[in-house]
């Protein structure tokens, strides 16, 4: 409803035209679920799909987050149409001859961005446990559904109604106007400033330890209780202790398994012994918060370590998988920014997310995954331009090229962004548990994801490309 409102009020009658399109993508998920989760279990992989035949993914809690993310990703596509639009119509072009010229120029990066992030889905089912592939399942029909809804459903009704004489303008809002600012001289500040972030967040993480990881990594039992009555946490610490529970995960968090969204304890311990026993010491010495067990998930040690392996080995080829589409599509140096900027997210997200003394689970590599996939879009957005703007200028690529093409794609790709993160915010705030804390990861993400575009890729790009083209000469 939020990204609705937004593109409604932005874009106007553009905008309802893209929320049409958006109902028509959701009416379109339920098949597309069926056929990719059909695709997929051809390729099996860990735990796949096996051998039964096209089913009808289960919709788990990831699941349900993919439809949400979706929901704000669909319109991205239109985002990037609608401002193309907007250029052509600025530049005193027809109407019609407007909405041919903004499909045209924006098909290559929605293209690129979106194939990046199925690249990222792929991996997931591949690499990922049961609700994680439920989740790529649910990426993967979303956005196939939203491509074909934005590139070719908005379409079909502009050209119909433009060419019976319906509509011969389109009129939208532009809160961010044309910019001229030196973003390459603020390049060194930006990049100090990253690494302050990640050097302070890294230091919390390593200061939490084990504190960081959930028992989906750690192997053990982590039992989920609601209360009544909160106690403190270095009071439960202490009590765990005088039983001989020296080694006890103890965390708040928000949770949607109850009648109302309220707060609930997570309890990690060494097995369910252990777990049997912290359950009598919160019985017998803390009466009045009145614990009651909710949920108890039990993952021996061997698991926990495969999981761990697994989470990284998907990373490490979304990260590959992506350095050889960019270096296709664009070329090596435009691949080790793009990655450089990755590499800057994906670190302080894990940074802020432990600072925010959130625990790792297989739901939270989903996120670390999503934000690899699509904080790669804004970079692309950034990059398509770069590259067109290069064919104009006689192939030449400097800091002026790139300060124009940051600047000419802007409010694309404060938008596309801003889109995306309206739905992440009714998960951050309508979600609870594994919903929460893969909307905290998201959000950070996004976030450092379009400060990254602007800020961390393409300089690191124009800082390599005189080095990468003068390597064939070396040999």
């Amino acid at each position: 409803m939020a990204v609705a409102l937004f593109m409604v009020v932005y874009y106007r009658f553009a905008g309802f035209v893209a929320v049409l399109a958006l109902l028509f993508n959701l009416i379109l998920l339920p098949l597309g679920m069926i056929i990719t989760g059909g695709f997929f279990g051809l390729i099996g992989g860990a735990g796949g799909l096996g051998s039964s035949g096209v089913q009808l993914p289960v919709l788990t809690l990831p699941g349900i987050a993919g439809i949400v993310l979706t929901v704000g990703m669909a319109v991205d596509a239109n985002v990037l149409i609608f401002e193309r639009i907007r250029e052509e119509m600025r530049l005193g072009k027809r109407f019609g001859a407007a909405i041919s010229a903004g499909y045209d120029k924006a098909f290559s990066t929605i293209f690129d961005s979106n194939l990046t992030t199925l690249l990222t889905a792929v991996i997931l089912f591949w690499m990922g446990s049961g609700p994680v592939k439920g989740f790529a399942v649910t990426l993967t029909a979303g956005i196939i559904a939203s491509m074909y809804t934005a590139i070719v459903g908005t379409r079909m009704v502009f050209d119909f109604l433009e060419g019976h004489g319906y509509l011969n303008k389109l009129t939208m809002t532009q809160w961010v106007k044309e910019t001229k600012v030196d973003f390459m001289a603020k390049r060194w500040v930006a990049g100090i400033a990253s690494l302050v972030i990640i050097a302070g967040s890294l230091a919390v993480a390593v200061h939490r330890g084990s504190a960081n990881f959930g028992v989906d990594f750690t192997g053990g039992q982590q039992l989920t209780l609601d209360f009544v009555q909160k106690a403190e946490v270095d009071t439960l610490r202490a009590a765990l202790a005088g039983a001989g529970l020296t080694d006890v995960g103890i965390q708040y968090q928000r949770s949607g398994t109850t009648e109302k969204q309220n707060e609930v304890l997570a309890l990690k311990v060494a097995g369910p012994e252990a777990g049997a026993l912290a359950q009598q010491v919160l019985a017998e010495q803390f009466a009045d918060s009145k614990f009651k067990l909710l949920q108890e998930d039990t993952v021996g040690p061997q698991v926990g370590r495969e999981l761990q392996r697994s989470g990284l080995i998907a990373i490490g080829l979304s990260l590959v998988g992506m350095i050889l589409y960019i270096t296709i599509r664009f070329e090596f140096s435009f691949a080790v920014g793009a990655v450089a900027g990755l590499l800057h997210n994906l670190l302080i997200t894990i940074g802020l997310y432990c600072v925010f003394q959130r625990q790792f689970s297989t739901t939270t590599i989903a996120a670390l995954l999503t934000v690899l996939g699509y904080s790669v879009n804004d970079t692309i957005v950034v990059f398509d331009r770069i590259r067109e703007t290069r064919k104009l200028r006689a192939g030449r690529l400097d800091a002026g090229i790139v300060n124009e093409s940051v600047n000419a794609t802007l409010s694309r790709t404060l938008l596309t962004s801003l889109t995306t993160l309206l739905s992440v915010v009714m998960l951050l705030v309508f979600g609870g548990g594994a919903i929460f804390d893969f909307a905290l990861a998201l959000f950070i993400g996004v976030v450092a994801g379009t400060y990254s575009s602007i800020f961390i890729a393409s300089p690191i790009m124009l800082a390599v490309r005189p080095r990468v083209a003068l390597a064939p000469a070396g040999k």
